[in-house]
């Protein structure tokens, strides 16, 4: 990078560019405030001690009475039935879409080898708006790549270029570089473990609480009860807000035979533009259409007991 100031008739090279321009303002102030997973996790082992995702997995199962019910259903079934058995003793699996082929072909060749499973075989499922199947909300909706990117897709071998950061908390302005900016906290990916998703809720680091939402209610009310759940659920996050809280999360983990869960992705969007029940724009108005159309078809599952 080469600057040529015509004013003072000077050329100024690029290390001198960036040293001028980087010290110019306390930039360095702009990053003071991060907080990163590892620090909350090193607090948290602090204040409780250390866990693991067994323990949480196992802890859940029982709270909601799926362990025991596994290991009747385990001792009740034939040899030859037994690996078939994962998706009959926790119906919550064919609730969320998981088939015997997400776990043959995707999940285990995941675990086992550690690598995403790849198929060259065409996709003749049908589309989520003619399926039989219940789908689930996010398949009502696709999205194109390009085979081949440059550069490519990769944030490990390109972490230049790209990168699964994500920062969480509240955004303040980049163009102000006197401001002191708010806490937000850097995740190194979208994806949280078990473990991660359990410190975040009882972290207390820097002042930190958190407000766990549930995004689940009862199947009785049928699809017109989406509308009202979302309304309540908008609410009971704007209502954490107001009461200082730094972290929601959105759960459906209470979900059983009497609780319909309302789809994550409605859920968040919902509460992120904190305006979806105005249908101000075409967009939200779509997406309602997809979610009642998806749940009415979950509803009817429900009342003919295929749950």
């Amino acid at each position: 990078m080469l600057l040529v100031d015509t004013l003072n008739k000077k050329i100024e090279e690029d290390d001198d560019l960036k040293y001028r321009i980087s010290t110019t303002r306390l930039y360095k102030k702009l990053t003071h405030n991060r907080v990163y997973l590892d620090q909350i996790r090193k607090d948290d082992v602090l204040s409780h001690g250390s866990i693991t995702n067994e323990y949480i997995i196992k802890k859940h199962l029982q709270s909601q009475g799926v362990l025991d019910t596994r290991i009747e259903r385990r001792a009740k079934t034939p040899i030859n039935r037994k690996r078939d058995l994962v998706l009959h003793s926790d119906r919550r699996l064919m609730l969320f879409s998981f088939t015997p082929d997400t776990f043959s072909i995707i999940l285990v060749p995941m675990i086992a080898e550690k690598k995403e499973a790849l198929g060259s075989m065409g996709n003749d499922a049908a589309l989520a708006c003619l399926s039989e199947y219940s789908p689930l909300l996010s398949n009502y909706f696709q999205q194109l790549f390009a085979q081949v990117t440059n550069p490519p897709i990769d944030p490990f071998r390109e972490q230049i270029v790209m990168s699964l950061r994500c920062p969480i908390g509240p955004e303040s302005n980049l163009l102000d570089p006197d401001q002191e900016l708010d806490s937000r906290l850097l995740l190194d990916q979208p994806v949280l473990s078990l473990v991660d998703l359990e410190i975040l809720k009882r972290t207390s680091y820097k002042s930190w609480s958190s407000k766990t939402i549930d995004i689940v209610y009862p199947h009785r009310h049928g699809a017109k009860g989406l509308l009202p759940a979302l309304d309540r659920i908008c609410s009971e996050a704007c209502a954490a807000a107001l009461d200082g809280y730094q972290i929601i999360i959105l759960s459906d983990r209470n979900v059983d035979k009497d609780m319909i869960p309302v789809a994550s992705i409605l859920a968040l969007g919902a509460v992120k533009l904190n305006k979806f029940m105005t249908f101000v724009s075409s967009w939200d108005m779509a997406l309602t259409l997809f979610a009642l159309i998806w749940y009415m078809k979950l509803v009817i599952a429900y009342e003919y007991g295929s749950y």
